[in-house]
């Protein structure tokens, strides 16, 4: 017997559809398929044929639902006979990832030793962890996947994705989903859900709590808090992340991973204390990312707090600016084929350099090193502290972003910091190292504040003291 993890059997009969140019033939064939879930790694299709003729070549063909491309797998090796037994092993880890929760498509292709063919019925296997008896709520656009005493919090999650399609893609983003069902598989903790998507590598891995994670049309999520008071915020952020690229990405053009991640974190109920308390830390101690650093993906554990809050201030002061239809049009000039830096310019008049100059201004801070360009005579205003406060000089406000043409370390200091620092830049850098520490220690409890990747979202580090205000959510998200 197989030692099989998951066993399914099926009797196909040939439905006598032809590949284009293939001959045909008088012959009919039986079918039986067993299908081995081999997950994470593998999924395995056990073949039993019988034909009139001499079976001389096997073809699995398969797709994957929603993913407009198919895929042909053959076996070793083939036996010719009249009866064949044989088997095609499909890799679903690795570079050719294929994550549970999507649907396989498939049927068989007999080639005879007369060139004739010969094809299976079609049929489908979808892809989910084996051992568990999985049950499923669904809507329109999204099933949700589902084991144990879940029912209701994946009830939940059905509702929060309804109304954030309606809020986040139909309203503030102008778009609607071209490829459905999107697939949620719910798990029952991290380690669970580990086996299910790609590593980020070992080091941010083992710094960060994953709370959710969208691959393709797939999310994956677990029912625990992740930096905000509800536990539907990591389903409303990993969702976003598919409405932004169906109203921005293009055949070749890419959405920064400031504007995904912040329209992700806009579409939560409250973006968390860790969002605003490290961009705050960031803006008092003049460490915000540079923004042609900040349109690719954060890989520092550690700034992932500041990478997100700025990310989704940028998002708010882009809205704040020009309203919901401006901000649409953003993305629908991205999908058009324009450079996001271009469509800036298109949209809201003024390039990165401008956005950048007019984004500091609105936070209390000076001009950069570089000249800038004209900025919005609109621009809104970010509240700022009173100006008495001194800039802090407590190691967890010293957040450096990755240096432009360094390593992309996180030892940098503020300036402020470096002339205050005289005889004790000893003590001070101690200080700082064993801050670094504690924020990598407690990226692991998974109650604290969320920090979202594209593909993955993990708490992030322990935010600064001291605490801002929460800020007062409205119907869109945030404020």
């Amino acid at each position: 017997m197989r030692p099989a993890l998951a066993l399914f059997a099926l009797s196909l009969v040939a439905a006598g559809a032809l590949n284009a140019g293939a001959p045909v033939s008088a012959q009919t064939a039986t079918f039986s398929t067993e299908i081995q879930n081999g997950y994470p790694n593998t999924v395995t299709f056990f073949l039993n044929a019988t034909a009139g003729g001499e079976i001389v070549d096997v073809s699995l063909r398969y797709s994957i639902t929603g993913a407009g491309a198919s895929a042909l797998a053959k076996p070793d090796a083939v036996t010719p006979g009249s009866t064949i037994s044989t088997e095609v092993v499909v890799s679903t880890g690795g570079d050719n990832h294929i994550p549970v929760g999507n649907e396989f498509v498939y049927f068989w292709e007999l080639t005879l030793d007369d060139g004739s063919q010969l094809l299976s019925e079609t049929n489908a296997f979808f892809y989910l962890p084996p051992g568990r008896v999985w049950s499923r709520i669904e809507n329109e656009f999204m099933h949700i996947h589902y084991y144990g005493d879940r029912e209701q919090i994946a009830t939940d999650f059905l509702a929060a994705a309804g109304a954030t399609y309606e809020r986040i893609g139909r309203r503030l983003l102008g778009t609607e989903l071209e490829v459905v069902p999107v697939n949620v598989v719910l798990f029952g903790s991290e380690e669970e859900m580990q086996g299910a998507r790609p590593t980020r590598g070992e080091t941010f891995d083992d710094a960060t709590f994953t709370c959710g994670s969208q691959l393709g049309n797939t999310l994956f999520m677990i029912a625990v808090s992740c930096g905000t008071g509800d536990i539907a915020d990591t389903l409303r952020h990993e969702f976003t992340h598919i409405l932004t690229k169906a109203a921005g990405e293009g055949a070749l053009t890419s959405l920064p991973a400031w504007l995904d991640e912040g329209t992700a974190v806009y579409s939560q109920t409250v973006p968390g204390s860790g969002y605003t308390d490290a961009f705050d830390a960031a803006v008092r101690a003049d460490r915000l990312f540079p923004f042609d650093e900040i349109a690719g993906q954060n890989a520092n554990p550690v700034l992932v707090g500041v990478f997100y809050g700025q990310s989704y201030e940028m998002v708010r002061y882009l809205i704040d600016l020009g309203g919901d239809d401006q901000f649409a049009e953003l993305f629908a000039t991205i999908k058009a084929g324009n450079r996001f830096d271009s469509a800036i310019e298109i949209v809201y008049g003024f390039d990165i350099d401008g956005f950048q100059e007019a984004f500091r201004e609105a936070n209390g801070l000076s001009a950069s090193e570089t000249e800038p360009e004209p900025e919005p005579t609109t621009a809104p205003q970010r509240e700022q502290p009173d100006p008495a406060t001194p800039v802090p000089t407590d190691p967890a406000e010293q957040i450096a972003p990755p240096s432009s043409g360094g390593d992309g370390g996180n030892d940098g200091l503020s300036g402020v910091a470096i002339g205050t620092i005289g005889g004790a830049v000893v003590l001070a850098l101690l200080a700082l190292l064993a801050y670094l520490v504690s924020m990598m220690l407690a990226n692991r409890e998974p109650q604290t504040a969320g920090a979202p990747q594209s593909a993955d979202r993990p708490a992030e580090a322990a935010a600064p003291p001291p605490a801002a205000p929460e800020p007062e959510p409205d119907e869109w998200g945030p404020r």
